[in-house]
């Protein structure tokens, strides 16, 4: 059973039991350890936010970008014939081009984030002020400044709230538990106390396991990536169910 079909099961059995009659199972821990298991197997297993994602790199671009840009036009200026916009870009490019190549493109991007963290704060030293102003450069220093902030600032944000999610693997075992004991309480109270209530209650749990093992209505296909080699199995016959 996959990750996305064992919570579909969780839910699924969660549902099913506060609808049903049996107030016995809807009081009993095992109930309350499934919801609880599930919904942070459920968390676990949501994908990464992809706005954030496409934010952050969007963000490490522009930084590449400004930066690319200024690099070009300083080295270009470092041939002018106005001596003092020479000088000026002769001082910046000895800093723009302190580590070589202008992209670091064989490096890592953490890497990349220590040198362009280094290049802009010896840009801001007071000493470049004159030079940056020379060039018209001190709103482009800012744009680089903010661009490196913000992806600095977004990634690690994005990166605190990763280190708080739970692999779903550590939570699979839980959340196979979790669904075995709900199964096995139904089935004992359905044998031991067999009202209507309890084998309609046991009759719909296996029905939902039976829904991500069998063929649905009107298709060709088995279960595909849901299925295992128990297919067609009840939850009576195996605790077997994830």
């Amino acid at each position: 059973m996959s990750s996305a079909t064992a919570a579909t099961v969780g839910n699924r059995f969660i549902e099913t039991i506060e609808r049903s009659g049996t107030e016995e199972v809807k009081k009993s821990i095992y109930f309350s350890q499934l919801k609880e298991v599930n919904n942070r197997y459920r968390k676990a297993i949501e994908p990464a936010d992809k706005a954030t994602k496409t934010a952050i790199s969007g963000y490490f671009n522009l930084r590449k970008e400004v930066f690319s840009n200024t690099y070009d036009m300083v080295r270009g200026l470092t041939s002018s014939r106005n001596e003092s916009v020479k000088a000026a870009a002769l001082r910046l490019f000895q800093v723009l081009n302190m580590y070589g190549a202008k992209s670091f493109v064989n490096i890592r991007k953490a890497d990349q984030t220590q040198r362009y963290q280094t290049i802009v704060e010896a840009l801001k030293l007071p000493k470049y002020a004159a030079d940056l102003e020379q060039l018209d450069l001190t709103n482009v220093l800012t744009e680089l400044d903010e661009a490196h902030s913000t992806y600095e600032s977004m990634y690690q944000v994005w990166g605190d709230e990763q280190s708080l999610r739970t692999s779903y693997a550590l939570i699979r075992q839980e959340m196979n538990t979790a669904l075995k004991n709900i199964i096995d309480e139904v089935s004992f109270l359905s044998n031991k106390y067999p009202t209507e209530a309890n084998i309609t209650l046991m009759k719909n749990i296996e029905q939902r396991i039976a829904e991500v093992y069998v063929t649905a209505p009107g298709t060709d296909q088995k279960a595909g990536t849901d299925q295992t080699e128990q297919s067609g199995q009840t939850a009576t016959g195996s605790s077997n169910v994830a």
